[in-house]
């Protein structure tokens, strides 16, 4: 009677697990989605298609993007010159070419200078003679001074540096020769070549890469005053 009941129960336990995998089945997970709305393909027109205009974009490049340009007639300016052989080989070259410019020069700083010296003479032999002695002390850095103001006085050195004629000036001193220490204030002056007038791109080309004679001296572009007439056309 057991056995009876046991097998009737295994056979309930196979029903069900059959029941259960052939008829349930998950429920699949609903995606609730905001409706887009409809395209109006009717409305929309391919790029190519007649009748449609092409819009140019507008620039959206910052102002400081790119190097500012001159629009107007361009002027050059040479320089600064500290050195006055230089400026006169660029006068010689800008004339050669038949370019028009102007000159200028400019404060660039003040600089001071010690010099070592003895007074004027009363004629340039004594001071001759003067230098012949101070040749046979062993001083060999002297010369004639011939300046407004300092006619046949001699000149033992010039410094820079305060120490160092002080120094000279003892070493003088030690041998018998007065000499006396005197401070000079200089202003260093810059020159500059100005061309004025708008000059074709290739004469400009020519002047930017003409060699001045020193790394410092620069090719700079200017707006041409007002005045001045843009240049005619090649």
């Amino acid at each position: 009677m057991k056995l009876k009941w046991v097998f009737a129960a295994l056979i309930l336990a196979n029903l069900g697990l059959w029941m259960w995998a052939n008829w349930y089945k998950p429920q699949p997970v609903l995606e609730y989605r905001t409706a887009r709305a409809p395209l109006g393909a009717e409305k929309m027109r391919l790029l190519t298609e007649s009748g449609v205009k092409l819009k140019t974009r507008k620039n959206t490049k910052s102002a400081n993007s790119e190097l500012t340009t001159f629009t107007g007639p361009v002027c050059l300016r040479i320089g600064p010159f500290s050195n006055a052989d230089l400026v006169d080989k660029a006068h010689e070259k800008l004339t050669g070419w038949q370019i028009g410019f102007t000159t200028r020069a400019t404060e660039s700083n003040k600089i001071t200078i010690y010099r070592v010296f003895l007074p004027p003479f009363a004629t340039s032999q004594a001071a001759e003679q003067k230098r012949q002695e101070l040749s046979r002390l062993g001083f060999r850095d002297h010369a004639v001074i011939q300046e407004e103001g300092w006619q046949n006085a001699i000149s033992l050195g010039l410094f820079s540096v305060e120490a160092n004629a002080e120094s000279r000036l003892r070493e003088l001193v030690a041998k018998g020769v007065e000499a006396k220490l005197q401070q000079h204030d200089q202003i260093r002056l810059q020159h500059w070549l100005d061309i004025a007038k708008a000059i074709q791109p290739e004469i400009a080309n020519q002047v930017k890469n003409a060699d001045w004679g020193s790394r410092d001296i620069q090719v700079l572009e200017t707006v041409c005053p007002k005045s001045v007439n843009s240049p005619p056309a090649p």
